[in-house]
């Protein structure tokens, strides 16, 4: 069955094409397993709650554009009626019967890991002409910003029994003459409960969402999400102005949520690990969640994560996605703010995304388990990759790492395979925690340990210095990894009295650049120290482009190609680098997809490259 939806329609359609509907929730609620929902033009405030999910595969429910439309799924209403203030200031005063049983504007953001930075936020936003204007901290520094104050364009809400006043400055505008909408509601496309699996969702637009934070320790909220649901697929679709995240594939809802913030005698780290083991009593497994596919949308201007998800995103693709200014503003902070922050990412695939001026590019907390990370493009970021407390194996490979700090590795058992690597890395141990590592291919715990450092492998990767002799710039930063611990040293029963030692890590035919350094111990290290390495991201006519001359020196770039065969397991899971199928894992592409040969190249290109077009 195939149901339309459009603007023009008149508000008794019935969803044939001759008398659509008005509304996509009106088919929200009657599609079915099987069904298809098209829609037109328009923007469409509302809530769009699906009432039921597919089948499978083959009886999935889609929901998408029309061919050659764009229509706009909106959180927030167009408001008008300001009243002019005092220093540019305007009020305009809405029922809270207007909310519904939801105001934003009297909802704190909250949660375990957050920091306001100072002030009080809340999930409301103001916003003139698209653009989000700035929560001032209170009334008073509305009507009276600090001298040194660079937010002109800021507003402030006061909530009473009745009525809602939002206060806004429209930097000189008057409001009148331009669009002027609030955030209303907490979700563009979300389900309403959980378990409504094989939905689709393509070419639409989702923003303007009063969304709260989403910590790993609590339900995680988003403009667009499955709500704990299996095999959904988001495709081709733009996410921006989400006030923390933009898409979910997180955790559900639970009685102990934020409990660490409720209650700190418990630290964050146990009261995470209690959350897990929850979660696994309740079913947490392959059957009932995960395996989605998001690829393909262009994510960006929300407060906390491009994509944020809490075990819920295992089995997942994440693939060819541009997400780029996230948290751009710094209203709000916190230890849960990336592009992409998965928490028990088991078995994730995130490949080919280009991810630009986010906190960190790509954050795999806990348990990235069989996760990869492979042939993506990072820059101006803040860091483009951290991997925390995981005990591998995860493989990175053919990806480009261009901003000033690459890779934060407070984590083992990693395989870095044909990366550019362009700024600092910093590997660091974690003796503090005892972290969780599962079975192979399994949601199932096999274990608990610390992460005493090392188990890592760096082959065939570039590493471009500055020509300043920084020192954390390439494998040295591995200098105080001497290779030399045994595996068997860790078999103490005492954990705590090995915790001066690390695991061997190894590494070959890594070239090396403009004085960046390589580790003492490795094999066969390409130093190039009679050439000016160049590499550079420049944007021109609509697109980011790095440009370099590496490859100019391909002749000492040969490699040999890299294979479960040679990456064997990561100790401590006792895991093969392999598919997540549980087949032999081959490192045969390059970062355009091109073949590798036996004898292959260093770094992302098999055949070297001058110019490529990132996004």
């Amino acid at each position: 069955m195939i149901y339309y939806v459009s603007q023009k329609s008149k508000s008794c359609g019935s969803g044939t094409r001759e008398c659509p509907f008005r509304t996509i929730s009106e088919a929200a609620q009657i599609a079915a397993p099987g069904d298809t929902v098209m829609i037109d033009d328009g923007i469409y405030r509302e809530w769009v709650a699906p009432k039921n999910g597919g089948l499978g595969n083959h009886e999935r429910i889609t929901y998408m554009n029309m061919p050659g439309t764009h229509p706009v799924v909106s959180g927030a209403e167009v408001v008008d009626g300001w009243i002019p203030m005092e220093n540019n200031i305007w009020k305009i005063s809405i029922s809270n019967a207007f909310f519904g049983n939801y105001n934003p504007y009297a909802d704190e953001i909250y949660g375990d890991w957050y920091d306001g930075l100072g002030q009080i936020h809340h999930t409301g936003e103001v916003f003139a002409d698209g653009k989000a204007l700035y929560e001032a901290a209170s009334l008073e520094a509305l009507f009276h910003p600090a001298s040194d104050s660079k937010k002109a364009l800021r507003w402030f809400a006061c909530v009473n029994d009745r009525e809602t006043e939002i206060y806004a400055d429209f930097g000189g505008k008057n409001p009148s003459e331009i669009c002027t909408e609030i955030s209303v509601r907490p979700f563009c496309f979300f389900p309403g409960r959980t378990g409504l699996n094989y939905i689709t969702v393509s070419g639409l637009t989702f923003c303007q969402a009063a969304t709260q934070w989403a910590p790993p320790t609590a339900f995680q909220p988003a403009a667009v999400g499955p709500n704990w649901s299996k095999g959904w697929i988001i495709e081709n679709c733009c996410v921006h102005h989400s006030k923390c995240s933009g898409i979910s594939l997180g955790k559900k809802a639970d009685v102990k949520d934020n409990s660490w913030s409720k209650d700190p005698s418990k630290g964050g780290a146990q009261t995470y690990t209690e959350m897990i083991f929850s979660t696994l009593s309740d079913g947490w497994n392959r059957e009932k969640v995960g395996g989605h596919i998001v690829r393909n949308n262009e994510i960006y201007e929300c407060g906390q994560t491009g994509i944020v998800g809490c075990m819920g995103a295992v089995y997942s693709d994440i693939t060819g996605n541009h997400i780029h200014h996230i948290n751009r503003r710094g209203e709000i902070g916190g230890a849960e703010m990336a592009g992409i922050k998965l928490h028990a990412a088991i078995d994730v695939v995130i490949e080919q995304n280009c991810i630009h001026d986010c906190p960190s590019g790509v954050w795999l907390d806990w348990e990235a388990q069989g996760a990869a990370v492979r042939r993506n493009s990072f820059f101006k970021n803040v860091q483009d990759l951290f991997i925390e407390v995981c005990h591998g194996p995860c493989t990175v490979e053919n990806n480009l790492f261009l901003s000033e700090k690459n890779f934060f590795n407070a984590s083992q058992g990693t395989a870095c395979v044909h990366n550019i690597f362009a700024g600092e890395m910093a590997p660091i141990r974690d003796v503090n925690r005892f972290t969780l590592y599962h079975l192979p291919h399994s949601t199932m715990v096999g274990g608990v340990m610390f992460i005493y450092g090392g188990d890592d492998q760096f082959y065939n990767n570039i590493f471009v210095g500055k020509n300043d002799g920084n020192p954390s710039l390439g494998t040295n930063a591995y200098k105080k990894y001497t290779g030399t611990a045994e595996k068997k040293g860790m078999e103490n029963d005492t954990p705590m009295a090995d915790i001066e030692k690390t695991f061997p890590v190894k590494m070959k035919h890594n070239v090396y650049f403009n004085q960046a350094k390589n580790w003492e111990h490795e094999m066969d290290p390409r130093i190039i120290s009679d050439f000016e390495a160049e590499l550079s991201v420049q944007y021109k006519d609509g697109h980011y482009v790095m440009y370099t001359n590496l490859y100019e020196k391909k002749e000492c770039m040969n490699a040999e190609l890299i294979s479960t065969e040679i990456l064997g397991k990561a100790f401590e899971s006792d895991q093969y680098f392999e598919n997540r199928d549980g087949s032999s894992l081959v490192v045969d592409r390059d970062f355009t997809g091109a073949a590798r040969e036996e004898q292959t190249t260093a770094g992302p290109f098999q055949n070297g490259c001058s110019r490529i077009v990132l996004i």
